[in-house]
């Protein structure tokens, strides 16, 4: 018998279908995959099962049971979710963060730390976890926190698990060990649903892949009878150009300077050129100084060294400055820093160039016939898909096009230098395949491009040069020739060139 059954799901949100007459199984041992584009409906779905969400129609079993109301229903089903957000308590300790939903249903009157250790140490253990019951939450690494949300997750000892996008923000040895648990759960009989946009995870975890678009089951085959071409096809409706798009002559001159960069705390003594349409790499492991380094040169830190712009000073730490110099930086946090998720799309898409759409400037009124026009511009040259309009929220929008509107709202200023810090975390491949497209097409244009990725192979296929990061400084600089998987890792691990 399953462990989860969906039958005939269908969910609508304000007359948009997200969810259409949507059913599929997971059995006991089983890793099933949900796969599909940004927008497709596997969050939907994931929240239904979840008790987050109830259906139009169709319903929910766990095992052969017809689900409770509610997050509790699928918890009293011991079916647990461990989110792409964690959902943890960053003040409290780890067994207490694993073991809170227990204590709020506990008749106890009193918590017993010492007990909350004993009994989350099996579970660290379980996982791998290389820190104590007794470390506290905000002091752990992304990966470390994501471990602690499946320890809360198996500490329910569920039958069933759905994972949404574990390994999203995590380094190869984190999504390594990720995939190790999710191996494990299945030896031991769990139920696992397993939504992710990493197709290599899909393939070496999965017996089956369900497939969504547009809200509807297309597909429900064995992973053994699908390949990478097939999948994609299957998930964004058509054949995706195989590869990476081919890449511009860089020209002469140098866009940007970077000599004895440092940020007075994780970074120092970086130095690199990049010229007019090239595309830089910056490679490394997470916690390697990359993002450090991005923000370093975008004014978001102070500290020493010298940067020049078309061969002119950049006043260090003054991101006024730097975005009059013609430097766009696009944020690998897009939800808190690079959008306004409850306000409409085009304020996000205008807000780095008001002073084009207001009158009287620079203490003037907003022109919205120009903000309009402006960011209808914007949307169009990005492939923005906005089911509300521009004037709907951007938290309306899926992954992929929250990603357009943070890359676009920088288009109008013709930036000499885009720093892009994760630009394709957490989208599907056809919104991925898009982005590729507009990077190549803006070095074609001259502008120069500092790539910050977690995905290797991204960095290889994208970049002219690869910087290789390890331990805040630059470990090298390889030409597109020399740059390998194995010459990059070498020297992200502190191996010689």
């Amino acid at each position: 018998m399953a462990a989860i059954t969906v039958s005939r799901l269908s969910k609508s949100f304000g007359g948009v279908v997200a969810v259409n007459d949507v059913s599929f199984a997971v059995s006991s041992g089983e890793v099933v995959a949900l796969a599909g584009e940004n927008g497709a409906g596997k969050s939907t779905i994931k929240n239904i099962i979840g008790g987050t969400l109830r259906p139009d129609s169709g319903h929910v079993s766990f095992g052969g049971e017809i689900a409770h109301a509610g997050a509790g229903g699928a918890r009293h089903s011991g079916v647990a979710t461990v989110h792409q957000e964690t959902s943890l308590f960053p003040d409290l300790t780890v067994a207490e963060n694993i073991f809170i939903g227990h204590l709020r249903s506990s008749r106890a009157m009193t918590v017993r730390p010492a007990a909350l250790r004993r009994a989350a140490a099996p579970i660290l253990q379980r996982v791998g976890a290389g820190f104590g019951p007794d470390a506290v939450v905000r002091e752990l690494s992304a990966g470390q926190r994501q471990l602690v949300e499946i320890a809360k997750a198996l500490a329910a000892e569920p039958r069933a698990i759905v994972f949404d996008e574990p390994t999203a923000s995590l380094n190869l040895a984190e999504r390594e060990l990720i995939m190790r648990i999710v191996e494990q759960l299945s030896s031991d009989g769990v139920a696992v649903l397993y939504i992710t946009h990493y197709l290599e995870e899909i393939f070496r975890l999965s017996q089956r892949v369900v497939v969504m678009r547009d809200g509807r089951l297309v597909a429900d085959r064995p992973t053994r009878e699908l390949d990478r071409a097939t999948l994609e096809s299957l998930m964004v409706g058509r054949e995706l150009a195989q590869g990476y798009p081919e890449l511009p002559e860089p020209r002469s001159a140098i866009a940007l300077s970077v000599r004895d960069l440092s940020d007075d705390s994780r970074v120092e003594g970086i130095s690199f050129d990049i010229a007019q349409g090239e595309i830089f790499g910056l490679a490394g492991l997470m916690g390697s100084g990359r993002t450090e380094v991005a923000r370093a040169i975008f004014g978001l830190a102070g500290g020493a060294g010298q940067i020049e712009v078309a061969g002119r000073p950049l006043r260090r730490g003054d991101v006024r400055a730097s975005v009059g110099a013609g430097i766009a930086f696009v944020t690998e946090d897009r939800r808190h820093e690079g959008l306004f998720l409850e306000r409409p799309i085009r304020e996000s898409l205008s807000i780095v160039d008001l002073d084009s759409v207001c009158r009287l400037r620079p203490f003037g009124w907003l022109d919205n016939t120009a903000e309009r026009q402006l960011t209808r511009e914007l949307a169009t040259t990005v492939g923005l898909t906005a089911r509300g309009g521009l004037d709907a929220g951007g938290g309306s929008l899926s992954g992929g096009n929250q990603q357009k509107v943070v890359l676009a709202k920088w288009l109008s200023r013709q930036p000499q230098l885009i720093i892009l810090d994760e630009p394709t975390r957490g989208i599907d491949v056809g919104a991925k395949a898009e982005i590729y497209r507009l990077l190549v097409e803006f070095a074609h244009a001259g502008s120069a491009i500092l790539l910050i990725s977690s995905e290797m192979e991204e960095v290889l296929g994208l970049s002219h040069r690869v910087g290789v990061m390890h331990d805040g400084r630059l470990a090298g600089i390889l030409d597109r020739s020399q740059a390998t998987q194995e010459a990059v890792i070498r020297l992200a691990t502190g191996g010689a060139r």
